[in-house]
Parts: C-alpha cells; structure tokens; sequence
C-alpha cells in the first residue's frame, strides 16, 4: 500500500505516547509524527491546572502549522480523538482527513475519565502508582499480551505523564465532550469535505459509544480483528495498515 500523500499525525491517549519505534515503523515509509500533548513526554512540565481541551487542539495545531507541509491526516486514540475533533473544528484549515480511532464522543466513552475527573488528586496519584507496580498487569487488563515490547510500552506509558496531568486531561475531556457543541462540531465535520474515518478493535467495537448518524456519514469505518482498545499495542501492523487503508478511500 503507498504511502498517504500528506503527513500523518497521531495524538495520543489519556495515557502515553504513540511515539514509539516499533508503532511509527509500521507505517512503512510514510511521513508519521506523534507528538507530546500539553502535560506529556517532553512538555510533562507544563502548567495544566487551568487544562481545556482547546489548549490541547491550539497545541496540536501549532504543531501541524511547524511542520511546514500544509494540510495532514490526523488520526486520534481515545482521548486525543476528541482533541482531534476540536483540531478539525477550530483549524479546518490543517487537516486533510480525521480518523477516529475508538475516538470519545460522549460521556459515555469518558466514563474512566468521568471517574478521575472528580477524585482528590491523592486518589489519582494512589489509582496510578498502582498501576506501576505491575505495568504487565496494568496493560494486560486491556488486552495486550505480554512480551518483551509490550511490557516495556507499558513502563513507558506511564512514566510519560505525572498524575496530575491523567486529571487534568480527564476533567478536560469531560468537558468538552458534555457540551452539545461538541456533537454539533463532529456533525459540521461529516458535513463538510473533509473525509472522516473510524476505526476501532473487534473486541471492543460494541462498547464504543459512536451515534449512528455518525456511523452513516463516515466515510468509511474498519473495526482490527482480535484487538481491543489498546490495538497499537497488540498489533502494531495490524493498526497502521487500518489507518492507510481508510486514507485510501475517498
């Protein structure tokens, strides 16, 4: 399959980076970039105690804008599936294509993050301190096999991020995906010219909370055979020949 004509850009989830060798890899020869959101990886410093999702589609924005290549297929995991959504309401201008990977869509699919959202910050931090004292474990629950990569992913995972960034893009993401501007802006999406894909694992398809307009005006939907959520990791092959199979579609 050849490579899409124009950069890919995937943003990311709750937790981690897509930034990672054996992912970007699986892409072949295609122009991939998978950038740190505010509070992740390289920016995990970053002040986001006043976090809105807009600040997260401002910043992927820029980041498009750096490259210097015009319009990209921006493709989003979970979270950064809503962020997509706001990078192609607000900056039409960037974007080529959106692809929806088990993207959020209503609260319904934020349920964990409804979750987060609202504990003490010493709960979020105890919650995630668990999770790092059995990283297998913690990926596993998930639907990922374990092996030498995989464990090693989930490791980097969670150190990609302090708790108190989980919260903030928890409580940012309940937000935005609240507002009934936020189905409204997915909707001008699927209206206008710009293709829009989905693309989910067969495990999980069913609990992905996808309205059926949305369903009907895509332009196309793959759901990866023997993956859940997490399908970058069980299958990074598997993942990015979906994504260069929708960017065929027209």
């Amino acid at each position: 399959m050849s490579a899409p004509d124009k950069p890919i850009v995937l943003v990311h989830g709750l937790f981690g980076s897509l930034n990672d060798p054996e992912i970007l890899a699986a892409f072949g020869s295609g122009d991939v970039h998978a950038p740190d959101l505010i509070g992740y990886g390289r920016n995990r410093e970053a002040d986001t105690s006043s976090l809105v999702l807009l600040d997260q589609a401002r910043h992927i924005a820029d980041f498009i804008s750096g490259l210097g290549a015009g319009k990209v297929h921006l493709v989003g995991h979970s979270v950064g599936g809503a962020v997509s959504v706001l990078v192609a309401r607000h900056f039409p201008e960037l974007i080529e294509s959106l692809t929806s990977v088990e993207g959020n869509f209503t609260l319904k699919d934020a349920f964990w993050s409804g979750q987060i959202a609202v504990k003490p910050n010493e709960e979020v931090a105890s919650i995630i301190s668990g999770y790092g004292t059995d990283p297998d474990a913690w990926i596993a629950g998930a639907g990922v096999q374990i092996n030498e990569w995989t464990s090693s992913l989930a490791r980097s995972w969670l150190a990609n991020q302090p708790p108190s960034t989980i919260k903030a893009q928890a409580k940012a993401v309940v937000a935005a995906t609240g507002e009934a501007a936020y189905l409204d802006a997915i909707r001008g999406i699927l209206q206008s010219d710009v293709p829009v894909y989905l693309i989910a694992g067969r495990r999980s398809a069913e609990g992905w909370d996808v309205p059926d307009w949305v369903n009907d005006l895509c332009t196309a939907r793959l759901n990866i055979a023997d993956t859940g959520h997490l399908m970058m990791a069980e299958n990074p092959a598997a993942f990015a020949a979906a994504v260069l199979t929708c960017l065929s579609y027209r």
